[in-house]
């Protein structure tokens, strides 16, 4: 295990308010490479590094494994995981469910006030210099979560900080080509231009555009290194 680092970004920060399980710990460090494929995860380790007794950190590496995280052998014990593109695969379409249920809420409940921290956001964006792939992640959480905080359904906002956790835990380490970077400002400026018009509809569909051409441009990513790897 890497030294822990003085503090978590902005995405990470986002994506952990209120929700400091083992679980959500352990796969935040996994995300932020923290912890890589093959790092061995022994339970009296963790504990100690996480403050904890055995058992949470027992049902944690439990939950991992089942989620593709981790791996479990008898002789090697618990391990952190190669990456699984069916698990990516699931989460996009999870995301793709429920961020325009959230957007369409927004849409019709958004406050100026919001409307404005929404394009403060968005000027911050734009002013990362194109390479800037970890800004790029952290301040996209922060735009997506201003448009989905408000919302009543607790339940469902616990699941997109899991999903989207997972998300980072599996491509947080890549790098966003200028091509997709610029895109998402794009995507972003639209969706915020129809959310100021009261466009209610028309957003929801933009920001389901938007969340599928993240997917697709992720998912030719990975599979482009799954075949070099297995070249």
């Amino acid at each position: 295990m890497n030294e822990l680092a003085p503090e978590l970004n902005l995405g990470m920060r986002i994506l952990l308010q209120g929700e400091q399980s083992i679980y959500n710990r352990i796969l935040a460090d996994i995300a932020m490479g923290k912890l890589v494929s093959g790092d061995r995860l022994g339970t009296t380790q963790l504990a100690s590094y996480y403050d904890t007794s055995i058992n949470p950190v027992r049902e944690a590496l439990k939950q991992l494994e089942g989620e593709g995280f981790v791996t479990s052998q008898k002789n090697s014990g618990a391990r952190v995981a190669a990456f699984e593109y069916a698990t990516m695969r699931e989460v996009f379409e999870i995301l793709q469910l429920l961020e325009p249920y959230f957007l369409s809420w927004y849409a019709n409940h958004c406050s100026q006030e919001s409307l404005t921290r929404l394009a403060e956001i968005q000027a911050q964006l734009k002013s990362l210099a194109v390479t800037d792939s970890a800004g790029l992640r952290d301040l996209d959480t922060a735009f997506h979560w201003e448009m989905y905080r408000h919302h009543y359904n607790a339940s469902a906002l616990r699941l997109w900080k899991n999903k989207k956790l997972i998300l980072q835990a599996l491509h947080g380490d890549l790098p966003v080509c200028q091509e997709r970077f610029n895109a998402t400002l794009k995507e972003h400026d639209h969706i915020l231009y129809l959310l100021n018009a009261r466009d209610d509809e028309s957003a929801v569909r933009a920001l389901t555009k938007h969340v599928i051409s993240g997917g697709e441009y992720w998912s030719s990513v990975i599979t482009e290194q799954l075949s070099e790897l297995s070249a």
